[in-house]
């Protein structure tokens, strides 16, 4: 967004080799997949191994962030009709992921919850290191003290660490006392030799926007390497009856999660984030400080649109990302995981991967979209524009 892309590429060689060249390896796999994906329309029951994998290791978490479709206000383990929160993923159906994926080296999400809580996470980070698979670790960064000694020296551990303003304001959508523990983690963080590639994931919301661009420049202080201005993902009521009418009729589902994300507005103060982001461009700092938004001013759209996203509608991330649920079960769409095709207990990675129920849910999403996409950053993250360099 404000620092070259390729600028940010060459520098990532120069500090972590190892990140860098998977980072460059998956941007030209993304490409061709997604040039396949356009050609192939009438392969979707053959398609290629995933190159990305993203796992919810656990949905346990020790904070209660406000906006949290898992554990927030209106999160779907906290409010309404509860339901029961599922256990963590299953170290076999680990094992048995790294065993069919053996000499790919695919990319690794890693999710929740919180991930540094997973039970097995140090031998989940030796796997990583032996199979040489980098991982982006999802974190709100208040456990990393814990897992030192099996960071250090591990090149294929990447961190995404969640702060959500400076102390104050992250104190109110975070609690009291997170900010000091986050930043004293991410010192120490960079204190090891050799040390990680860390990123902070800064949630917008009506409560931080005033406060971006001092955030970022305590967190380019701290010396971070990267920095996404993440957007909230919310729906209308309207958007959610809708999602629920759509799987019931097409799919003889009955929806619940959506209700983790309904929100009455998302009430961002368009303007003063486009002078945020004004100054920020102007700082001229060292690293790379990136959106999901092209442009600052198409956050209005975003807002404002319930049922468009202001570029893509084509979501090429089901041929390319497996998403698996903390219970081994395969969805489609990992922020909305009421559809579900077999668990990894019983199947083989390539089983789900192009069975019928995969092959069918492609065919759909060629031709249509849920009312719930628009707010969905894989629309972003899978877009043709972010599928090369």
């Amino acid at each position: 967004m404000y620092v070259p892309h390729l600028v940010h590429i060459a520098k990532t060689f120069w500090k972590y080799p190892t990140h860098a060249g998977h980072l460059v390896r998956n941007k030209i796999k993304s490409h061709h997949r997604y040039s396949w994906a356009l050609k192939n329309p009438d392969k979707d029951g053959q398609v290629p191994p995933p190159l990305t994998y993203k796992l919810y290791l656990n949905q346990a978490c020790d904070l209660r962030c406000p906006m949290c479709f898992l554990w927030g206000e209106t999160g779907i383990y906290t409010s309404g009709d509860k339901v029961p929160v599922p256990r963590e993923l299953d170290w076999k159906i680990i094992e048995k992921i790294f065993q069919q994926t053996s000499g790919q080296k695919p990319l690794f999400i890693l999710s929740g919850g919180e991930p540094l809580l997973y039970s097995r996470f140090k031998h989940l980070a030796g796997l990583l290191k032996e199979s040489r698979s980098c991982a982006y670790i999802c974190t709100n960064g208040g456990h990393i003290d814990k897992h030192l000694d099996v960071i250090e020296g591990n090149p294929y551990l990447i961190f995404y660490i969640s702060l959500d303003g400076t102390k104050e304001t992250n104190a109110l959508l975070r609690g009291r006392g997170v900010y000091d523990k986050v930043v004293n983690n991410i010192k120490k963080l960079k204190s090891l030799r050799p040390g990680p590639y860390v990123g902070i994931q800064f949630t917008l919301q009506p409560e931080n926007v005033n406060v971006l661009y001092d955030t970022c420049r305590e967190m380019v202080g701290l010396g971070v390497d990267w920095i996404l201005i993440n957007l909230r993902w919310n729906v209308s009521e309207r958007q959610a009856r809708d999602y629920e009418k759509q799987l019931q009729e097409d799919f003889g589902v009955k929806a619940w999660n959506q209700q983790g994300y309904v929100t009455a507005s998302y009430a961002v103060d368009t303007k003063e984030f486009m002078v945020q982001c004004a100054r920020i461009k102007a700082a001229r700092w060292p690293i790379y400080i990136s959106s999901y938004l092209r442009k600052p001013e198409d956050l209005d759209a975003y807002i404002n649109d319930e049922y468009k996203n202001p570029y893509n509608n084509f979501c090429y991330k089901q041929w390319a990302r497996m998403d698996v649920l903390s219970d081994g079960q395969v969805t489609p769409c990992m922020p909305y995981p009421d559809l579900r095709f077999d668990s990894l207990a019983d199947k083989s990675i390539m089983e789900i991967w192009n069975g019928e129920p995969y092959r069918k849910f492609r065919q759909y999403r060629r031709k249509k979209s849920f009312s719930v996409c628009s707010k969905c950053d894989c629309l972003y993250l899978y877009d043709k524009e972010r599928s090369r360099l």
